[in-house]
């Protein structure tokens, strides 16, 4: 486990083409050691959206996976 604090704050959602798109800060890249030009985040969207660090894109799989069959909709 990490020591890490989340960072939590609205974002505003804009609108670019046909995309719609929102900023992350960049104290979150800082805090992860990430390169955000060298970077591809990985998107979970079901009822919330979470962006999740590449390095955590098993564990948080498995969880929405595991959410998903218990909830069987």
């Amino acid at each position: 486990m990490n020591n890490l604090i989340p960072i939590v704050l609205k974002r505003k959602v804009f609108k670019v083409g046909n995309s719609h798109c929102i900023t992350i800060p960049p104290e979150w890249f800082k805090a992860h050691k990430l390169d955000p030009d060298d970077l591809q985040l990985v998107l979970v969207a079901d009822k919330d959206i979470r962006i999740v660090n590449p390095e955590h894109e098993t564990e948080v799989y498995d969880g929405v996976t595991k959410i998903a069959r218990e909830v069987k909709v």
